[in-house]
């Protein structure tokens, strides 16, 4: 049997994958003695290639006595990277240049370079780059956009340029990775410039180009470029693939234009789970969970299986809804399918069960998630801070530093919340240690964060410290300062602080308007509270808020000016019934003794919230400071007979780094016992102090 025939016969094995023939043809070339024929042996590497049997093609090529035919090296390098086996290929190619007798070519390095960028090592690819040079092959194009290739997927993307830049041919392979460079790099401005550029200078975009310039309008939220270029590829007649497709329907759903999304989607012959994802990614970001359901259950018909993305979309979905039912359905569909999660989904589980008030679900897929991710922490510390569960998401704070989890930015920005809202100082300063440790406190968002803190817990001087500190100072962190002045008897230093910002490059909005009102309330500055009140509807063009109202309000119910105050509720539609500035007002008038006005308003609370014990309370108080004690009977009567109760208050204590709540008649604590003893003793000693003063 000739060399033709065995030929012959062998490539009808490689096109019928038939293992089985092949290896009795394989065979037959050793029993001829034609193991080192360059030809048989570089089909039968193709063979065991194609039907995925890499030792048995290696061992053909380790047979041969001596390689000579460099296209043989490059065909095995070139199946090695093509199946993903990358080491195999530096391998080779290792050999290849201590082998006496050839040197790798033009063909050679596409390869070797696509091994060094599968995985990841850039010392090498540097190495190979610099063997090009010498090789004279600088100015091959197909091999230097394989080295640009190479430095835009190990991220060193200044080098990935700079060499595009220095390149004088240039192929559409060496536009595309350098226009991947500026997308991946968080540039897609710049993309789409390079994008422009490349159709002036002649050259046809692909299919890649065409995806990550439409990927680069879908960061952008750019939806009138995005349609523009889909525009050109209907005139051109571009036959969109699954990539292109799919980027479209992406962009789409992106920029919140969903029929344009569902249409492009309609018209995909063969959707992937790439494209599924981006049209359920369009309804998620809607918060439309039942339009993301339908899509899950007709990929499901379709035989498509959803991928982690497709679950934390929809659960995303359910999330913003606020879909408790729909999102655990789709749990439910996890646990069966024993899909192993990962943090995104973990993450999205956890926050829709939060947004949907199901703390014991949140913290059971929290208790199941691995630990080492900084972002399953970040999540629950801000779940416990939607729901106002401060002390909680204090206590994950301290487990996660237990565990040895590294804090970030977002669990700064997370936990100092709690912070201010608990009006723990200490915590606080402790958390300012650990944010200095972490090297964040350069952080814009983190130092915001700090200097709110700081102002919330009435720390004015290390706030003012921080604020100084600022390089550039935001419209928040002139706010938070404003109102750390305000809220703590400082009105004159906040109001000369307003005007040292309003004379800056940062525009007060309507919170920092809110600060200054609250500013002008606690120190009974009507006339400068008027001032900014007018202000900022006249030159600022800002519509009053019910909170802008409800300082105004109070400034005037302070200083005694109530039927002022009630005459701007009543002109005012949108506010006349606010039960917020009507409970203010009655405060007020309890204060004042204005009896007449008192009981109007007591009687609008009582028919809006028959069933709100504070309205009661104050009206019988405000009977009592003018003795009408036949009407102070009747109220108090009228609290019995509907069952009312006082909502207990929550106090708290920070002693010894720790936090102790305290509520009405709880015994909870721990020690409780004692503290009560502990009261009963201040108590004597403060009816004795009493007895002795009189």
């Amino acid at each position: 049997m000739d060399n033709t025939k065995l030929l012959s016969l062998l490539k009808t094995c490689i096109n019928s994958k038939s293992l089985k023939q092949g290896k009795l043809i394989h065979q037959k070339i050793v029993s001829l003695g034609l193991q080192n024929n360059i030809i048989l042996c570089k089909n039968l590497i193709t063979l065991y290639f194609s039907c995925h049997l890499f030792q048995p093609a290696k061992l053909v090529f380790q047979t041969i006595d001596n390689p000579l035919d460099i296209t043989l090296w490059n065909g095995l390098m070139a199946a090695y990277t093509k199946n993903f086996i990358f080491i195999e290929t530096l391998e080779l190619f290792h050999r290849l240049l201590h082998f006496p007798y050839l040197k790798p070519d033009a063909f050679t390095y596409p390869s070797v370079l696509k091994a060094c960028s599968g995985l990841g090592r850039v010392g090498y690819g540097k190495m190979v780059h610099t063997h090009v040079i010498k090789s004279g092959l600088g100015m091959d194009v197909v091999v230097m956009s394989s080295v640009v290739g190479m430095y835009a997927k190990c991220n060193l993307f200044e080098d990935a340029i700079k060499l595009f830049d220095e390149m004088p041919e240039r192929d559409v392979v060496s536009w595309n990775n350098v226009i991947s460079c500026y997308y991946q790099d968080g540039q897609p401005e710049k993309a789409l410039e390079l994008f422009e550029e490349m159709k002036v200078s002649g050259f046809e975009p692909n299919s890649v180009t065409l995806t990550t310039a439409i990927s680069s309008c879908a960061r952008l939220l750019d939806l009138e470029r995005g349609k523009e270029i889909h525009k050109e590829l209907m005139r051109s007649g571009f036959v969109l693939d699954g990539f292109v497709s799919s980027a479209l329907v992406d962009m789409y759903g992106k920029c919140g234009c969903l029929e344009m999304a569902k249409e492009t989607f309609g018209q995909i012959q063969r959707k992937n789970v790439v494209s599924w994802n981006s049209m359920i990614a369009g309804y998620s970001l809607k918060g439309d969970s039942e339009s993301c359901i339908e899509l899950f259950r007709r990929m499901h018909e379709e035989g498509i299986t959803p991928t982690l993305t497709t679950l934390s979309s929809i659960l995303m979905a359910c999330s913003r809804s606020v879909k408790l039912r729909l999102g655990k359905f789709i749990h439910g569909y996890i646990i069966r399918n024993r899909v192993e999660a990962d943090i995104f989904v973990d993450s999205s589980l956890t926050d829709l069960y939060f947004k949907c008030g199901n703390i014991a679900s949140a913290e059971n897929v929290f208790q199941n998630m691995p630990k080492t991710n900084v972002v399953s922490w970040n999540v629950m510390i801000s779940g416990y801070m939607k729901v106002g569960s401060y002390l909680e998401a204090l206590g994950i704070f301290t487990n996660m530093r237990k565990t040895g989890v590294k804090p970030d930015a977002v669990t700064f920005t997370s936990v100092l919340p709690a912070c201010s809202q608990l009006g723990v100082l200490e915590r606080g300063k402790e958390i300012h240690n650990f944010i200095i440790e972490s090297k964040l406190e350069s952080n814009e968002v983190v130092v915001g964060a700090l200097l709110d803190m700081y102002a919330k817990c009435g720390a004015v001087d290390e706030a003012l410290h921080i604020f100084n500190q600022l390089p550039q100072r935001d419209f928040v962190s002139w706010t938070s300062m404003i109102a750390a002045y305000g809220s703590h008897g400082q009105a004159f230093e906040a109001l000369n602080l307003f005007e040292k910002m309003q004379q800056s490059d940062a525009k007060p909005d309507k919170v920092t308007f809110l600060a200054i009102l609250s500013a002008c309330s606690h120190a009974g500055l009507v006339g400068e509270g008027c001032y900014y009140f007018n202000q900022m509807i006249t030159e600022y063009g800002f519509k009053p808020a019910v909170e802008h109202y409800s300082c105004l309000i109070d400034l005037l119910g302070r200083v005694g000016r109530l039927q002022e105050a009630y005459e701007i509720l009543q002109r005012t539609p949108d506010i006349r019934e606010d039960v917020g500035l009507l409970s203010t007002l009655f405060s007020a008038c309890r204060l004042h003794k204005e009896i007449d006005l008192g009981e109007k308003i007591g009687r609008l609370l009582i028919e809006k919230d028959p069933n709100d014990p504070s309205t009661y309370i104050i009206l019988s108080n405000m009977y009592a400071s003018v003795k009408k004690w036949d009407e102070v009977r009747k109220v108090r009567l009228k609290i019995k007979a509907l069952g009312l109760k006082k909502n207990p208050g929550c106090s708290w204590i920070e002693v010894g780094k720790r936090i102790h709540p305290f509520v009405v008649e709880d015994k909870s604590h721990p020690q409780a016992d004692m503290i009560y003893e502990c009261m009963s003793i201040l108590a004597s000693h403060m009816e004795n102090y009493q007895v002795l003063s009189l």
